[in-house]
């Protein structure tokens, strides 16, 4: 009988934390012992092209922020993502380095499932025409900038004006992005394949100004107005300060970004563990 294609693996991260080098030769290492699994290749640059990567599966090592940034290299070809913790929360990254060596023997035998989650798709239009894209996972928002002022947002989908927001900023999540910034400011949870997109205002100036679900094949078209600074913000990382006149289009993502999903892990699981969700508050009896 024909032995099984060993899967290949290649593991990234930010090589900058002494960590995540640490952390990456120890795992190669168990890898390289182990039947099944073939070591293609370690990558912690923090800025590498990923769009070609020659993987089945891309082992993450930090926290939610490094898979945002990892899905950002990779573009429009990503490879399925197996992120693994060395940072805070994790969400995204929801494996201890010891828990996915256990998990080893799923990940040879290809005992697993790939969640293709929803991404976003950014353009920045410039009131003199010019254009910039950007791709995105969890959210795009509106914040403001020195000094502070209130916002005043303008909101429209597929070219009908909904209304103005006024307050600190708005946000657009993916359903991904709704368990992060946009829970934060009060958004709802959205599961991961819903295909939606949740609009959060952030510490809105009136009580009538509310979270807005709607579907992801619509287009979200943010203009600021007024001359209080506005930036804007993509998945927590890029940063681009806003003029007057410019505006902002929010789209589905041409591709979906993949995650690998172990037996045992599902999203339910996960807002337990991570955000203790139904948990008694402290000092509170029963389960």
């Amino acid at each position: 009988m024909q032995a099984p294609i060993p899967l290949n693996l290649a593991i990234l991260g930010n090589g900058t934390k002494p960590e995540v080098v640490a952390q990456a030769e120890r795992i190669g290492r168990a890898v390289e012992a182990f039947a099944g699994i073939r070591l293609v290749g370690v990558d912690l640059a923090p800025e590498t092209d990923l769009s070609a990567l020659k993987a089945d599966v891309a082992l993450v090592l930090g926290g939610d922020g490094t898979v945002l940034h990892t899905a950002r290299r990779m573009g429009d070809r990503p490879t399925p993502v197996l992120g693994i913790n060395l940072g805070r929360l994790g969400f995204l990254a929801d494996f201890t380095p010891s828990l996915f060596l256990e998990r080893l023997p799923d990940l040879a035998a290809r005992r697993f499932t790939v969640d293709n989650l929803m991404s976003l798709e950014c353009t920045l239009i410039r009131q003199d025409g010019t254009g910039r894209s950007f791709r995105g996972l969890n959210d795009v928002v509106l914040r403001a900038g020195p000094a502070f002022h209130l916002l005043e947002i303008g909101l429209s989908i597929d070219g009908e004006s909904v209304m103005t927001y006024r307050g600190d900023g708005l946000i657009i999540a993916t359903p991904v992005g709704s368990t992060a910034h946009s829970l934060s400011a009060g958004g709802p949870i959205l599961p991961p394949d819903a295909q939606m997109f949740v609009v959060t205002p952030i510490c809105a100036h009136t009580l009538t100004q509310r979270p807005l679900v709607d579907g992801s094949h619509k287009v979200f078209e943010l203009t600021p107005r007024g001359d209080a600074s506005t930036i804007l913000v993509i998945d927590g990382q890029v940063q681009v300060p806003l003029n007057e006149g410019d505006r902002v289009a929010i789209r589905q993502g041409t591709s979906p970004f993949p995650m690998i999903r172990l037996p045992g892990h599902s999203f339910y699981r996960t807002l337990r563990d991570k955000l203790g969700w139904g948990a008694s508050p402290p000092g509170e009896r029963g389960a």
